[in-house]
């Protein structure tokens, strides 16, 4: 590794290291971007700001050529319309099966969690209602628990907190020591 050419480097007949261009005159070169101890000249600088504004001038043209492109190319409109009366259809096939299991089930989003929305659809896009109805009596009978009961909605039950009237209400003591001897008596 000590003789490869390319990691040991060796100066050459003008005292330049292998790899390197020669200066010529073995005068120090000024105003390159290798050299970090010198700044650029003009020349330099309008070359820099020239080849950015040939690269913007580029960019700029790219984006119209894409735009240009973009306007000339043809659209499938039959693709487009195909895939807006995916969407739509799919879209009624879910509002269908949420109004059919509003009174089957406790939460109409299962439904639409649970069942094949895809296979509820005829191919012309129009919606199968005894399907649906078949779908949701398929998925009550297959997880009992998901349907809704039959009286109804349950109540929240929050117990007896000790609030409100009572049916069998005792006369205010007439005094605290009543009340004491209420609340200390057996």
């Amino acid at each position: 590794m000590a003789d490869d050419p390319q990691t040991t480097p060796t100066t050459g007949p003008e005292g330049d290291r292998q790899g390197e261009p020669a200066t010529g005159s073995g005068a120090p070169s000024t105003g390159t971007e290798s050299d970090p101890g010198t700044e650029p000249t003009t020349d330099q600088t309008e070359a820099v700001k020239a080849a950015e504004k040939r690269a913007a001038d580029a960019e700029a043209e790219a984006a119209r050529l894409r735009r240009a492109n973009a306007a000339v190319k043809g659209v499938d409109l039959d693709a487009l319309r195909a895939e807006v009366r995916t969407e739509f259809t799919e879209q009624l096939v879910r509002a269908e099966v949420r109004a059919a299991a509003a009174g089957r089930l406790r939460d109409a989003s299962d439904a639409l969690a649970l069942l094949d929305l895809s296979a509820l659809a005829g191919p012309g896009g129009e919606i199968d209602g005894k399907a649906v109805t078949a779908a949701l009596e398929a998925l009550v009978k297959a997880k009992p628990y998901l349907a809704a009961d039959a009286s109804g909605p349950t109540p929240a039950h929050w117990g007896d907190v000790g609030a409100g009237q009572r049916g069998t209400a005792e006369p205010e003591p007439a005094s605290p020591y009543e009340r004491l001897r209420r609340a200390y008596s057996d």
